[in-house]
């Protein structure tokens, strides 16, 4: 079976990999938190003409089928260093309130990964290794308890060596 190939959105960008996450932090693109509009128009209330047989409607986001590409993984891992990197999920624009889990990844090794003594990566590929070698990707829906979020955003946290890579938002491809 072949493997997916995905087309890179510089507008779905998560993380640009210009700078290396050594604490919690958000995935940054250009120096600041990268937010990615799914689409939609959450809470926007759309007044009809007075032809119509409603006078108003809500349009929601539809559910989608995403995934999160990371590409260029470098980190330390070594010792206790884990990484959960995760795709989080809002309706508010600046990630501010409202916040909900949609995917997350763990990357490590050894006895302090959950489950225990188990590896996803004994050592990240690197540089250079996009589009021709290994990825990872975190499938996600935008959906949680039948409620559809517009915005994404990576989060980085776990116990810290350095960890820098390239992510992306891509539509899960039908198959």
């Amino acid at each position: 079976m072949a493997r997916r190939d995905y087309t890179f959105d510089v507008n779905m960008q998560l993380d640009d990999g210009a700078g290396a996450h050594s604490s919690a932090s958000w995935g940054q693109v250009a120096g600041s938190q990268a937010i990615v509009d799914l689409g939609g128009n959450q809470g926007i209330t759309i007044t009809l003409p007075s032809i119509s047989n409603v006078a108003t409607i809500t349009p929601q986001q539809a559910r989608g089928d995403f995934v999160c590409v990371l590409y260029d993984v470098a980190a330390t891992i070594s010792g206790s260093n884990i990484y959960r990197i995760s795709v989080v999920g809002s309706n508010s624009a600046s990630m501010a309130s409202g916040n909900v889990t949609l995917g997350e990844i763990p990357i490590g090794i050894g006895s302090v990964m959950d489950p225990p003594n188990s590896a996803n990566s004994t050592a990240p590929l690197g540089v250079g290794n996009y589009p021709a070698g290994w990825q990872y990707e975190i499938l996600f829906t935008n959906e949680v308890v039948n409620t559809p979020y517009e915005f994404v955003s990576l989060y980085v946290a776990g116990t810290f060596g350095s960890i820098t890579f390239r992510a992306f938002v891509g539509v899960l491809p039908r198959e």
